[in-house]
């Protein structure tokens, strides 16, 4: 398979598949395939033939490797059928808290390992599920914005356990809606800026979206008193000199000698005219 088709996500290997003696190294490394196909949809939708090119192997093998997972309890399948006809396989990981239930793990065996300390550090958990926060906070963030790298990852992880600790049923909506905001915003960093947004939300004592509306509503209350002050009025209070067209044009106050030089033009004018008559009549 060629380089640049992997898979961009990283996968999740748990430790009670990393320290299970019943499972090959390569069925651990398929487990971990699975979860990192499963960050877009909260399932593995892929056909054993993709897994047989991108390792090499055959599909029987493949097929081999998932049935062993399925049967120990770390994966588990669903079938989409069409008559006899398979037309879509999902292959679930199983949640961290249902593989503690598998028995298939003999930790007594894993030397100098404090399970209790690898649980607590394991980022899958976090008291968020994979499937839950992969499926809606995550495929928000591809499809909107870009890739996820596993830093930014456990970084939304982290936040949406802090919002699970306020909200458990609206955690991942709030963060979806900052997300929103960011976009909307056209922010260069959507997630710092989506982050400063959740943190203004928390300090506000924002616990829900209804409280999120009436902030907002609030706020733009509050813009609008702002700039509806004459501080802030664009308006430019001019008087306007309305012509009174009743008013008698104001007289000319010329002065005495401008008044006689116009009579003497008046006459000179009227002389020549007189003049230009008789010279016709004389012709």
């Amino acid at each position: 398979m060629k380089e640049n088709s992997y898979p961009a996500y990283y996968g999740i290997l748990t430790a009670n598949v990393r320290y299970n003696d019943q499972l090959s190294m390569s069925e651990k490394v398929m487990f971990t395939e699975i979860t990192a196909l499963s960050n877009a949809n909260g399932y593995c939708s892929a056909r054993n033939k993709y897994f047989a090119e991108l390792y090499d192997k055959s599909e029987k093998t493949i097929s081999l490797w998932i049935k062993h997972l399925r049967d120990c309890g770390f994966i588990h399948i669903e079938y989409k059928r069409r008559g006899a006809e398979v037309v879509l396989r999902k292959i679930y990981p199983t949640p961290e808290h249902e593989l503690q239930k598998c028995k298939s793990t003999n930790y007594k065996n894993v030397t100098g390992t404090d399970y209790k300390n690898v649980k607590e550090n394991n980022t899958s958990t976090n008291n968020t599920s994979i499937n839950k926060l992969s499926s809606y906070v995550l495929t928000f963030y591809e499809n909107n914005i870009g890739m996820i790298s596993p830093w930014l990852r456990e970084d939304i992880e982290d936040e949406v356990k802090d919002w699970n600790e306020i909200n458990n049923d609206e955690a991942e909506r709030i963060i979806v809606e900052a997300l929103k905001n960011a976009i909307g915003a056209q922010a260069r960093n959507k997630w710092k800026y989506a982050k400063s947004i959740l943190s203004s939300w928390k300090e506000r004592n924002i616990k829900s979206l209804s409280d999120i509306e009436v902030s907002d509503k609030q706020h733009q209350r509050e813009i609008q008193a702002k700039y509806s002050h004459p501080r802030y009025s664009n308006r430019l209070h001019i008087e306007e000199k309305v012509p009174n067209w009743d008013q008698k044009p104001q007289e000319r106050t010329d002065s005495g000698q401008a008044t006689s030089d116009i009579k003497n033009l008046m006459t000179r004018i009227n002389q020549k005219i007189k003049n230009n008559k008789e010279d016709e009549e004389n012709e």
